[in-house]
């Protein structure tokens, strides 16, 4: 799994911020979204992707495929307390993540369980990207 390198955002930005007064872009269009941590593993039968979601509702994520590129895109709420804050930590608001896959999975069967705000999704690997161990024999 690789994914977009911190210097590529840095320049992309420094060049949106140079050319902005005469460039509009598709990013500069769309709110911010701030970006998703998530924990990924990889086991012989399929990548596993967890993701903290506090208080969002499945409703709330939106998760695509374009070409080998997982797309997350989700929403965390405003907390609903009546009173004025008078200290705020946790980030509210749009959140995004895209992974590009280095291990091909059946997109037709992966999927997503959402339980006590953490999103899990399960894509199984393609059967050309599993893990096959082959017996050696004595020739006799």
């Amino acid at each position: 799994m690789r994914e977009y390198s911190p210097f590529e955002a840095l320049m992309r930005e420094m060049f949106n911020q140079m050319w902005a007064p005469t460039l509009r872009t598709r990013e500069e269009a769309q709110p911010r979204a701030a970006r998703l941590p998530v924990d990924v593993w990889v086991t012989d039968e399929a990548v596993i992707l967890q993701a903290s979601l506090p208080g969002a509702k499945p409703d709330d994520v939106d998760i695509t495929f374009e070409g080998d590129t997982l797309i997350i895109n989700a929403v965390l709420p405003e907390p609903e307390i009546e009173g004025k804050a008078v200290l705020q930590e946790r980030y509210h608001g749009p959140v995004h993540r895209a992974l590009t896959l280095d291990i091909p999975v059946d997109q037709e069967k992966a999927e997503a369980v959402f339980k006590d705000g953490v999103l899990t999704l399960t894509m199984p690997r393609a059967d050309k990207a599993r893990t096959r161990k082959i017996e050696v024999k004595v020739a006799s």
